[in-house]
Parts: structure tokens; sequence; C-alpha cells
């Protein structure tokens, strides 16, 4: 029912050797602590370079043995989906086949079934509801580290579930990434572009996200771990401390969690929550943590936006939920979710970029406006949503239609270029282009809300006609994107099926 590492070594291996054009694994650099070797496998297709990175890892914890399934088995999934041109379907949720090929045109998709070998073994043969790795521990007899606490994201703070007792199931470690398994994880991130990360956990049907040591704040970005004099094995001081969150990434958390619940509960309507990881209870130095943390720590690394699922529900007994007689109802509820984890992470105006662009010059501009104007008011970082929202649904439409890729890739080049000269007035004919587009992909798109999302935007651009893009950003950044009760009456009388 549950493979064991030697079941996934092997598949891994055998998926790369006959699909390598589509797998990719790689021995990591550094085994277990027994010995055992630990592997990423990378899912791609298609020939685009230019590609954002997600990193799935599961079995951090030994005792918790769905989520290296669910890993697993959503590469295959995916690989099977987009190779016979199928829909993708999780009960009650179904991935459309046009979703599964822009996910895997677009990004590298990094999948660690088992970050933790060892303890799985263990779990498997011995004692069912290990957690740690299986180091021994300097001057006690007691087995193993937490990894999932081994970070070097305020390490060694002992703020609730964490402990610098080498005999607790949440220890530390001796200092920070002290274990090979957890620096596999660093490795990961140090060495390619990581744009989204889950660590795949169990159990409380949750969506987490940071932080786990504080409640955020938004609004004093000098209060944050990098200046937090804290104490080795001991809690956080002052108390009442709370950790900054930049508002965009706030936003950011709060509408990919919301997408990745919905798309849990279409599968059998088991409602998770999406919350922050305090939430649950109190910790430092997770890998969640650890991988969104690393841009602030350090400016020139790459920010990555990362989450921690926790599956399954309790059931009344702590085997039964980290280890169900049949855990496929909670895989597939897992896979799901990946896999809107998965289209939240592609950028339409990084893919339309890398197609028609050599350089980056526009999507950079056009990410600088989205970052440094947009996102600096609530009205914006509305705009924003919804771009974010209805982005994955349009790519898939566009998917084939290389003209109607070509005239967005027009317009995104104009709209860099009034970016960089934003006293430059939109024209008529800028504004109808625009409007052509958008018209096209309402006719294209099935989801309502994905209509009403076109709709809304283009009453806005109509009302743009010879208004510098100066004046379009400020009513953007002042007036959110909430259509009128009469542009919905509209919008449900224009939308039309998806041919």
């Amino acid at each position: 029912m549950y493979r064991t590492v030697a079941q996934f070594d092997a598949q891994t291996k055998f998926l790369a050797t006959w699909f390598g054009g589509f797998f990719h694994r790689i021995k990591l650099p550094e085994s277990s602590v027994e010995g055992r070797p630990i592997y990423a496998l990378r899912l791609r297709a298609g020939t685009g370079t230019a590609r954002r990175g997600v990193l799935l890892v599961g079995g951090t914890h030994a005792r918790e043995l769905m989520n290296p399934e669910a890993v697993f088995e959503l590469g295959v999934d995916l690989f099977f989906s987009y190779a016979t041109g199928s829909d993708l379907v999780y009960g009650g949720k179904t991935w459309s086949a046009f979703e599964i090929r822009l996910i895997l045109e677009t990004l590298d998709i990094w999948l660690i079934p088992c970050v933790n070998p060892d303890g799985r073994v263990y779990a498997m043969t011995v004692d069912g509801l290990w957690r740690k790795n299986r180091v021994k521990n300097s001057h006690t007899t007691c087995i193993g580290v937490d990894l999932n606490r081994n970070a070097d994201f305020l390490w060694g703070v002992t703020e609730g579930q964490t402990s610098c007792s080498p005999c607790s199931d949440v220890y530390v470690g001796p200092r920070a990434f002290s274990e090979p398994e957890a620096r596999n994880v660093k490795y990961m991130l140090d060495t390619y572009q990581i744009d989204a990360f889950a660590d795949v956990h169990s159990y409380s049907e949750l969506i987490l996200w940071p932080w786990g040591h504080a409640p955020y704040q938004t609004t004093a970005p000098a209060t944050n771990f990098t200046t937090l004099a804290t104490t080795k094995c001991a809690g956080i001081s002052p108390i009442g401390y709370q950790e900054y969150l930049a508002p965009r990434d706030l936003q950011r958390f709060q509408t990919v969690g919301a997408r990745i619940v919905d798309a849990i509960a279409a599968v059998r309507g088991r409602r998770y929550t999406s919350e922050t990881s305090v939430g649950l209870y109190p910790t430092t130095g997770t890998f969640s943590d650890y991988a969104y943390s690393r841009h602030i720590a350090n400016f020139r690394l790459h920010k990555t936006y990362a989450f921690t699922f926790e599956t399954g529900p309790w059931t009344g007994s702590a085997a039964d939920s980290f280890h169900p007689t049949n855990p496929q109802p909670v895989i597939r509820d897992a896979k799901s979710g990946l896999v809107a984890l998965l289209l939240q992470s592609v950028c339409a105006i990084e893919l339309i970029g890398a197609q028609f662009f050599r350089a980056q010059t526009e999507v950079n501009t056009l990410r600088k406006v989205r970052d440094n104007v947009l996102a600096t008011t609530s009205a914006g970082r509305e705009w924003i949503d919804l771009f974010e929202r209805i982005q994955a649904p349009l790519l898939a439409a566009m998917l084939g239609d290389r003209e109607l890729l070509a005239e967005t890739a027009r317009l995104v080049k104009r709209t860099a270029g009034l970016a960089k000269d934003d006293s430059t007035k939109l024209t008529g004919q800028e504004v109808d282009a625009g409007l052509k587009v958008l018209r096209t992909l309402r006719t294209r798109v099935a989801d309502i809300d994905v209509q009403k999302g076109l709709r809304v935007i283009e009453l806005r651009l109509e009302s743009m006609r010879d208004v510098s893009m100066r004046k379009a950003l400020e009513h953007l950044m002042t007036v959110p994107p909430k259509a009128s009760s009469t542009e919905r009456a509209t919008t449900k009388r224009k939308a039309k099926p998806r041919r």
C-alpha cells in the first residue's frame, strides 16, 4: 500500500530512464545519515528554457507516510495527462489538458518524494510513529533530529513546538543545517530558481504560510527577524513580538492559499483552512519559513513563496491520521491542491516574454510597476490579485494560437514602453487593440468568474483613451476592480461557451 524507499528509488529511475524527455533525476549531494542516496526528480515538457521552478518535498517527518506517495504520484499523473492529452481528474475536480500543458511547458517541477529515507524505513519496519531522522545524538542515548526544526531560520529559538533537548520529537539538532537531509533541501534552493515551495506534511487539513514563530504585521518593515535579538534555547523576547510581512506578499499567500483550498474542496468536499503557520502552533527552523526568509536575509537571493500542507484530518488515532489504511482519498486531495499551487506559479508576462523577447527588459519593467507601484496601495493590490486569479485559464486558452499570443506580446511591449515614459498617452488605437484581445479571450473561457474579470478590465480600459500612463496607474492605485451590478449583468448576457 505504501511504497518503500527502495521502490521510490526504482520507480524514479524508471521514469528518468524510459521517459527522459520529461523526467530528469539527480542524486542530491548528500546521502542520509545511514548512507542512503536521496534523489530529486525534475518534470518538464516543451523546449522553453526561461522557466520558473517549483519544489515539492515529502517525507520530512518519517511517520507521515502518505505525503511521499502524493508527491511522487503527482509527477506521474501530470506526465500521463500531458502525454495523452487528457484531462486530470481528482474526484469532483477536473484539471483540463490545456492547464496541464501550461504547467509542464512553463515550469520546472522538482519533486523530492522522500527527504528522510532513514526515518521512513524505520517507521515502516520498527516504529510507525517515528518522526525524526536517525542520527545518533552526541553524549546521549537519544536518536534523531527533527529536520523541520533544523533549517537556518531563527534556529535554536525554542518557541512553541521546538526543543533543544536531544530526546524531544522536535529537537533542533546541534546546529543549523547539521543534518545532511536538511542540507539537501538547502542545496535545491541554492542551486535552482525556486519560485514556489511546498513541504507536504500530515495532519490537520491546513494550508500554512509564513510566519511560524510569530503573528505577522505589515506596517513596520524594520521589525523583522534579521534584527531580532535572540538567545539559543530560549523563546522570543519581547512577548507579543510580531514579524513583518510585506503587504504584497501577504496578498500573494492569501490568494494562492485560497486557490489551493478551493481545489481541494472540489475533490470530495473537504474544506482545508489557509492560515499562517503560527496559527497551528509556534515553530522555528522550518523549511517553509527558511525558504521564504532567504530573500529577506540576503537581498541577492531569489524570492520563494513557501507553503506547508498538512494533509488529512485527525481521525481519533495518531497512527491512522498519519498513515490511514486507505490513504488515496487524502492523497487525491493533496494532489489537487498541489496542481493549484503549480498553476498559480505560472507568470503570464514572463511566459510571453520568454517566447517573444530576446531580452527580458519588458518583463522587468512591468514587474517593477507591479511590485513598486501597484503593490503599494490596497486598490493596486486588488488589481494584481484579479490578474493573478485569471491568468492561468487565459494562458491555457491562448496555447496553440500563435497569432493571439503575438498580439498579446505586442501589447505587453507597448505597455512596458509606456511605463518607461509615463507621460505618454494611450491612443484610441492602442485601447482598441487591447479590447480586441480581451474580447477574444472572453469567448474562449467557460469560467464565469474569469469572464467577469475580463469584463471588469475591459470597462476600465475603455475609460483610458487619451489618458497618460501616469494617470492610468494613479487611477488603478485608487479605484479597485469591483464590478458594478450593471457590469455583472452585462457580463452574464455576453458570456459565451468556450470554443
